[in-house]
């Protein structure tokens, strides 16, 4: 009997360690997205921007000209991200400007909702600053 209870007490002891890593990452780790709007900018069907959130707490992301890099921690729907940094070249001025809003809407977003392959950022205030689609789907 007592061989029983060692088993169930380490099976028990390992779903809390993977439950608590998962919400250590929010559920994000490994997943890459496509931006879809950055606050009122809609982002072209046809950019080539994403973001993805790797393991140990890093972030990838890219503009359409530049790539960006952070590190982020999220909880039970809570985000943090930054201060990010990029490569620094120049593009239109278009291009630009989307990285920039993409930019801010990381470095601001406090709280995330995700429901399936869709994935909202909200600021401090609790307004939408970045939506994104998953692309990864696995």
């Amino acid at each position: 009997m007592l061989g029983w209870r060692k088993g169930l007490h380490a099976v028990v002891a390992g779903l809390v360690l993977v439950t608590a890593g998962e919400s250590i990452a929010g559920g994000l780790q490994g997943s890459e997205w496509k931006p879809l709007r950055m606050g009122e900018l809609e982002v072209p069907e046809d950019s080539s921007a994403f973001v993805r959130f790797e393991s140990k707490g890093r972030l990838v992301a890219y503009s359409g000209c530049n790539r960006m890099m952070a590190e982020y921690s999220a909880h039970d729907g809570m985000i943090f991200v930054g201060p990010v940094a990029a490569t620094r070249m120049m593009c239109a001025e278009t291009v630009m400007q989307r990285e920039a809003a993409l930019a801010t809407a990381l470095e601001q977003a406090r709280s995330f909702r995700r429901d399936g392959t869709s994935l909202v950022l909200f600021d401090a205030a609790d307004q939408p600053s970045l939506e994104m689609r998953q692309t990864d789907w696995d």
